[in-house]
């Protein structure tokens, strides 16, 4: 019932209110972007942290490294076995053939 006394604007008249109102969140937005707010020191790590914290991840690199280069390592030991196994059933059926 409230909706219903609002009398109804003429055509043209909501434009003239909602171009300006468009441009002035549009350069309010573009504000923020340009000029964030200004952070605090508390938020931003010191050189200790940072370098604490690289060192960790640089450890961490270099374990999931080592292990990955043992586990290559045992691939290619298996394929070097499975190798020499197949090619000692090769020479085997090369032999049972030449007879």
């Amino acid at each position: 019932m409230l909706i219903a006394q609002i009398p109804t604007p003429q055509t043209g008249e909501i434009e003239h209110w909602v171009i300006p109102a468009a441009a002035i969140l549009s350069i309010l937005g573009l504000w923020k972007k340009v000029f964030p707010p200004r952070r605090s020191d508390e938020s931003f790590a010191t050189k200790a942290e940072l370098n604490h914290e690289l060192s960790a991840v640089r450890d961490k690199i270099d374990a999931r490294f080592l292990t990955l280069n043992e586990k290559l390592d045992h691939l290619g030991a298996n394929l070097n076995d499975r190798f020499a196994k197949l090619e000692a059933a090769v020479a085997r059926v090369d032999e049972r053939t030449r007879n």
